[in-house]
């Protein structure tokens, strides 16, 4: 009685377990959606570019609809700038300058994806496989489809998502000897995190090219 007792414990614990079971690409396709929600609830994010000679240069990205903050850092120096509809803001710290200009209007065959953009919909063109599990996180491997004759996109993609919140803990590629990374993602942005706000540099010299 109890050896029945506990064949059908680890069968049901067996059961269990293929139900929690999810494929690579059911994996990606939510951590998507979930990225999805920064259009609406806005995103924070890390972007790591790597080049030959220039180096590396690394941006922390804050949007929520048309707003947009950005500390980009290079070489040990940091510009942080902020959009709206229609102007944008850019402190120098080293000037101590803040230089207002009108948001040049782009038409629509000139817009281009963002870089969040081009990680979304990886499962079309890509064969997706599990690397690595832990129970934190999917390590996840896209390499690029026979099939995807599209030049422009990259031969592989590596990825680390969150069982927690299924956003990505890092999602790295290597395009034209520049290597890419997102990091720190998160969901959930105020107008005060997007918002230039001049009382935060009293000091600054205001320079308005409007």
């Amino acid at each position: 009685m109890k050896l029945n007792h506990f064949l059908a414990a680890a069968a049901a614990l067996f059961f269990a377990g293929a139900l929690w079971a999810q494929t690579p690409e059911e994996i990606v396709e939510k951590m998507s959606a979930q990225m999805d929600r920064g259009d609406m609830e806005g995103m924070v994010m890390d972007l790591n570019m790597k080049m030959p000679i220039i180096g590396t240069v690394s941006s922390h990205n804050v949007t929520l609809g048309e707003k947009l903050k950005t500390i980009v850092s290079a070489h040990g120096k940091a510009i942080t700038s902020w959009m709206d509809e229609t102007t944008e803001w850019e402190y120098n710290p080293e000037k101590g300058e803040i230089t207002i200009s009108a948001r040049k209007k782009e038409r629509n065959d000139e817009k281009e994806s963002s870089d969040v953009d081009a990680f979304k919909g990886v499962s079309d063109g890509y064969d997706l496989s599990i690397q690595k599990e832990t129970p934190q996180a999917w390590y996840i491997l896209a390499k690029k489809s026979k099939t995807n004759k599209e030049k422009d996109d990259p031969k592989k993609i590596e990825m680390a998502i969150s069982k927690a919140t299924f956003l990505p803990i890092y999602l790295k590629t290597k395009q034209s000897m520049i290597t890419i990374s997102i990091e720190n993602v998160s969901i959930g942005v105020s107008e005060k995190d997007v918002t230039f706000n001049p009382a935060d540099y009293p000091n600054a010299t205001i320079i308005d090219k409007r």
